[in-house]
């Protein structure tokens, strides 16, 4: 149902758009809310839910919800920060520090299992093999994304030379791409609230003939529509703010999964790279002090 679903999802008008949202990440719900609450959360008429449920080739909604019934939940997304904080606030007033630390944390750590799983690893790996026979990876991450993008270039770059991270001062970052074509890959971290820019410059990688790997929320996601190889990374947490960790852990496993296929050739250039950093004393390391002679 949910490739159904996000094969028609394009195609769709806006108000079935924001139903069909719903459904895919709130299958428990709609196997067991009723219509008209579902489609107050959804944020439609109660009438888009059976259009919906029409346009996917069911007779009525009752028939949609019998399919739903098994499916796993998934979590919701939003870019209401300040409605977020107050609820963050009311759950710190009632469970305490301690447990609404222990909330979030442990949140964040099934979402990394849960992208970690037969599907997620499947992307993974398929991600994997888009980047380990690229002539070019780009590296694209905007605002809280882009942290994950510069780690996973720099991953990359300890034991590859074609990575390139689309930042630069003075709004040249995207220049890179004038060079990019049929054979490159773009690596996109992108998650609700989607950036604008990152979706119009994967738009234009995609237009390029470049393959795309996509580390985002929702196989609805505007990167993922665009993607040959979509990881998915939820990102709903008590906190007010979309958690970027999933992301991370993603990106690390993909990066580490193009390193363990790469052979003696990644190993010599992590090495060089070790060497490099030697020289120049890069990270601090206890070192005895050498004693001045005495006069």
């Amino acid at each position: 149902m949910s490739d159904r679903i996000a094969q028609a999802f394009p195609s769709l008008p806006p108000q079935l758009q924001a139903a069909a949202r719903f459904v895919l990440e709130h299958p428990d719900d709609v196997a067991l809310l009723s219509m008209r609450e579902q489609a107050r959360r959804a944020g439609v008429p109660p009438v888009t839910m059976t259009r919906l449920a029409r346009q996917l080739g069911f007779a009525d909604y009752a028939a949609f919800r019998d399919l739903q019934a098994t499916a796993l939940r998934r979590p919701s997304h939003t870019a209401e920060f300040s409605h977020r904080a107050g609820r963050l606030q009311q759950r710190k007033a009632q469970s305490g520090d301690g447990a609404l630390a222990t909330q979030i944390g442990w949140a964040t750590a099934e979402h990394i299992a849960g992208s970690h799983d037969e599907a997620g690893t499947a992307a993974l790996i398929a991600a994997a093999t888009l980047i380990e026979t690229a002539r070019k990876v780009y590296f694209l991450g905007l605002r809280s994304c882009h942290a994950v993008a510069f780690h996973a270039q720099y991953v990359h770059g300890l034991f590859r030379d074609n990575g390139v991270l689309l930042d630069g001062a003075g709004d040249t970052g995207f220049d890179a791409l004038r060079h990019a074509g049929p054979g490159d890959v773009l690596v996109v971290i992108s998650v609700e609230p989607y950036t604008t820019a990152a979706v119009e410059r994967t738009a234009y990688a995609a237009r390029l003939g470049m393959e795309v790997v996509a580390i985002t929320d929702s196989r609805v996601s505007p990167v993922a529509a665009l993607a040959q190889a979509s990881i998915l990374v939820p990102t709903d947490t008590p906190s007010f703010f979309h958690a970027i960790t999933p992301a991370f852990a993603a990106a690390e496993t993909l990066i580490a999964l193009v390193a363990a296929r790469s052979g003696e050739q990644a190993l010599n250039a992590i090495r060089n790279a070790e060497h490099q950093l030697d020289a120049f004393s890069t990270y601090w390391s206890r070192r005895p002090q050498r004693r001045k002679p005495k006069a």
